[in-house]
């Protein structure tokens, strides 16, 4: 299972955002601190041309949680927000809570591998890491993973 405790994690931007302004927003609440090099991770960048993507990694933003709020709040001055959250494992639950209090604002959360029961209509789970053939807990998808992405573009063009 991977470290998200690692000290260079916990470096880097606290939130790194790609793509126009205006277009629809996915927000990802990354535990694993994905981006460390102020860029979305390669496989996220070619959404970038229809969508915004707004990174948040958690190792490197320790109050996370005020962050989410705040990104939320702003787009509440927006004519039609369009808002999505992704999220994964061990968050999952404080990420749904945090939506509860948004929820005029964002339209899914789409969450892969959470260690939750996911029971709230705006949530679903679109990836889940495999079984390994040795019955070994698999690791959790990063949310960079192309699996992840593809799971939630369809996701997103189901919800569309």
């Amino acid at each position: 299972m991977r470290d998200f405790d690692e000290p260079t994690r916990a470096t880097g931007p606290g939130v790194v955002v790609d793509g126009p302004a205006g277009s629809p927003t996915v927000l990802v609440i990354d535990p694993a601190g994905e981006a460390v090099h102020d860029e979305i991770p390669a496989t996220w960048r070619e959404l970038t041309d229809r969508m915004r993507i707004v990174w948040l990694r958690v190792p490197a933003a320790p109050g996370w949680q005020s962050t989410v709020d705040t990104v939320l709040t702003r787009h509440r001055n927006e004519t039609q927000p369009v808002l999505d959250v992704v999220s994964s494992g061990p968050i999952a639950a404080d990420v749904i809570d945090l939506v509860r209090r948004h929820e005029d604002l964002v339209r899914s959360v789409l969450l892969v591998d959470p260690e939750v029961d996911v029971d709230e209509p705006f949530a679903r789970v679109v990836a889940r890491s495999h079984d390994t053939p040795d019955d070994r807990v698999p690791a959790p998808l990063p949310l960079g993973h192309p699996e992840v992405v593809f799971s939630v573009v369809k996701a997103l063009d189901e919800l569309s």
